[in-house]
């Protein structure tokens, strides 16, 4: 989610440059623009308030002119009248870009109740609009914002040494804070916005959110805040025989931290030569697995004690189950490009820490991952009680392709693009029919168009004979068929060596079919790369990896 500033932090003049450079031109979620005070602000103060709250610029037109609209008497009145109408209280303050006077209204975000507009309409902030929520979503949006978050619950009786003084000082210093000692644990944490100032003689509350985040055993004061682990053999839907089970529990980074390891230790790491380098791959991509983790430890419902995190690896997936229904106006439709937060305080410090990029953008950031590497996207299910999401190890193509794919570092190159690329790396060429028959539900003619015109490939011949090569950047980058071959053909051999401990020549001729004299080379080659050494001599001679 785009950012704006606080009405504080808004200097009073400012030159157009200045202003542009502050608010951008592309209105959002926290965002809009204005000309006057029309009658439809009504709807934007009732959705910023439903979803993170926001600023409206009045005199600004459709154009992105500064026309002006100053805070006279009637600007104010007309303003205040429509929010008070919404049943929100807003701030106004006048500011001066070059000549002309501007109004900034600052919406609240309003939590704990429903703000609707005047005939009842429950709206939030879609990018640029605001735009109503129906059925069930509005339902549960209605019900998450009536309860009181499970984050937001103060803990009686916290003894400040439960606190990790390290994971507490590592997110001072992300959000540009010094760090403290044992004294200073307590400002830190209201810096933080996980303890809050009650009236005496009560003083700071620590909330929940501070021993799920902080807490050295946030076990001992939210019972379920843990991640349960467990390694299953099979692929059944069933519960399967389990080889290896843990708990990770402690600040809630290291606890995302512990979850990875788990994962590593339990599902497989391949390898693939790329030119002389021996180039590891996980089974699933990392930054998926991580934002899979973080986000059933992020947005799980902290209210239902005593439920885990649930994480179980099988052969063929890997399932990470989070205690809660999806938050608020969420649905499996939606939450690719909607956010929500349940827990947006959690939120909040694991943002400034590093461990989430911008809200909203985790899941969408998931799927890229997948097709990034030819694999099945992610699947998300979701009861009254939970949400899933399964991870499946399935690959389109080899190791070897998987790992050139991940040096395309392009974000414009589609899944069907990457298949024509690995079709056209591994055959030297590919065909308009080679791809119909490979991707019958994609647009031939415009994929073909878009990846000449994307640098990926280029057209060799005319018409009906016409063929398609990689590019010359895509083959500085793959190699020639002959090389890729050859890769492929080493590649086949390390795997066979990792599964068998060794392998003579006369085996690993019989497993590439040719002949002993090119196995042999093929092998060397691999000696030289310092990726295999070879033991014995003449017909005994077995080659063993490093």
């Amino acid at each position: 989610m785009a950012s704006v500033p606080g009405i504080g932090d808004i200097p009073p003049q400012l030159s157009p440059k200045e202003f542009w450079a502050l608010f951008g031109h592309l209105e959002h979620a926290g965002l809009d623009f204005k000309r006057g005070v029309p009658a439809d602000i009504r709807d934007t103060i009732a959705a910023m308030a439903m979803t993170h709250g926001g600023l409206i610029v009045h005199g600004v037109d459709d154009q992105r002119a500064l026309v002006g609209c100053p805070l006279s008497q009637n600007t104010q009145d007309r303003i205040t009248r429509i929010a008070t109408e919404c049943g929100v209280d807003v701030q106004l303050r006048p500011i001066v870009v070059g000549d002309v006077e501007l109004t900034i209204c600052a919406v609240p975000e309003v939590r704990r109740r429903i703000v609707t507009t005047p005939d009842g309409r429950l709206l939030r902030r879609v990018g640029g609009d605001s735009q109503p929520l129906r059925g069930d979503a509005m339902g549960r949006f209605v019900r998450e914002r009536e309860h009181r978050a499970g984050e937001d619950e103060p803990v009686a009786r916290v003894d400040l040494a439960a606190f990790d003084l390290t994971s507490l000082n590592q997110a001072l210093t992300a959000d540009g804070r010094p760090a403290v000692a044992q004294a200073g644990l307590e400002r830190a944490l209201a810096d933080l916005g996980v303890a809050v100032n009650a009236a005496p003689p009560l003083g700071l509350r620590v909330l929940r959110a501070a021993l799920v985040l902080f807490a050295s055993e946030p076990r001992e004061y939210v019972r379920g805040a843990a991640v349960q682990l467990v390694r299953r053999e099979g692929v059944e839907p069933g519960p399967g025989p389990s080889s290896a089970r843990e708990e990770c529990a402690g600040p809630l980074a290291a606890t995302v931290d512990c979850c990875l390891r788990f994962v590593a230790a339990h599902t497989r790491r391949f390898e693939a030569v790329v030119g002389s380098r021996r180039q590891p791959l996980s089974e699933y991509p990392d930054p998926v697995l991580r934002e899979a983790i973080v986000n059933a430890l992020a947005h799980r419902d902290y209210g239902l004690t005593g439920a885990t995190v649930d994480i179980t690896v099988w052969d063929d997936r890997i399932e990470v189950r989070s205690p809660g229904p999806l938050p608020g106006h969420i649905t499996l439709d939606n939450m690719r490009v909607e956010h929500y937060s349940r827990n947006p305080r959690i939120m909040r410090v694991l943002k400034t820490m590093g461990l989430v990029e911008e809200y909203g953008e985790g899941i969408d950031r998931m799927y890229r991952e997948m097709e990034a590497r030819l694999m099945e996207p992610p699947v998300f299910e979701a009861t009254a009680s939970s949400v899933t999401v399964t991870l499946r190890n399935r690959m389109l193509v080899d190791v070897e392709d998987q790992v050139w794919l991940n040096q395309l570092d392009r974000d414009d190159v589609t899944a069907d693009d990457r298949r024509a690329l690995v079709a056209a790396r591994q055959a030297g060429a590919v065909t308009p029919r080679d791809l119909r028959a490979m991707l019958p539900d994609a647009d031939i003619d415009a994929l073909l168009g878009r990846m000449v015109a994307n640098g990926l490939l280029t057209r060799v011949g005319r018409r009906g004979g016409a063929r398609y090569v990689l590019s010359d950047a895509m083959v500085r980058l793959a190699g020639s068929p002959w090389m890729a071959s050859q890769r492929r053909r080493s590649q086949k051999l390390l795997d066979e060596i990792r599964r068998r401990g060794s392998l003579s020549t006369t085996e690993a001729a019989a497993l590439l079919d040719t002949a002993p004299t090119v196995t042999r080379d093929l092998l060397n080659e691999l000696v030289q790369a310092g990726l295999v050494r070879a033991a014995g001599r003449t017909r005994a001679r077995r080659y063993h990896l490093r």
